[in-house]
């Protein structure tokens, strides 16, 4: 029992590290910089500036997911290739990688805990369960 929750946790931990059915699940992404030209106020729900970039010598307004930056404000961004019409300009965080929506370190750590954390309360069943048919004596 113990054996097929670990095997379990495992391919719960690893599923979203591979392409398990041949298709691509990842959007490419290349980084650029931005220049925000249309500052949004954050009141509203889902407010996104506009920001424009150069890609291979051409110019492009696209949104971008956040809001409140001061007009002129550089940002680093994350867009996908190719562009399209509904295309959206992200933020660089530090665990992306510049080849799509990869998992970074942070997000590898806690697929680790998951799979300790499944394995050690998986045995603690187990121990309990074995505990609980003995008598005192």
């Amino acid at each position: 029992m113990l054996l097929s929750v670990g095997v379990g946790a495992v391919v719960v931990a690893w599923w979203p590290l591979t392409d398990v059915f041949g298709g691509s699940t990842t959007v490419q992404t290349r980084r650029t910089t931005a220049t925000v030209v249309h500052s949004v106020p954050c009141a509203e729900r889902g407010a996104r500036d506009l920001v424009e970039l150069s890609l291979d010598g051409s110019r492009a307004r696209l949104r971008f997911d956040g809001c409140g930056h001061s007009e002129g404000t550089e940002l680093r961004v994350r867009v996908p290739e190719p562009l399209g019409e509904d295309a959206v300009a992200r933020p660089v965080t530090t665990g992306a990688g510049s080849g799509g929506a990869g998992a970074g370190p942070g997000d590898r750590i806690s697929r680790v805990l998951l799979v300790l954390a499944a394995v050690s309360g998986a045995g603690y069943v187990l121990l309990l369960r074995s505990g609980g048919d003995r008598r005192p004596g």
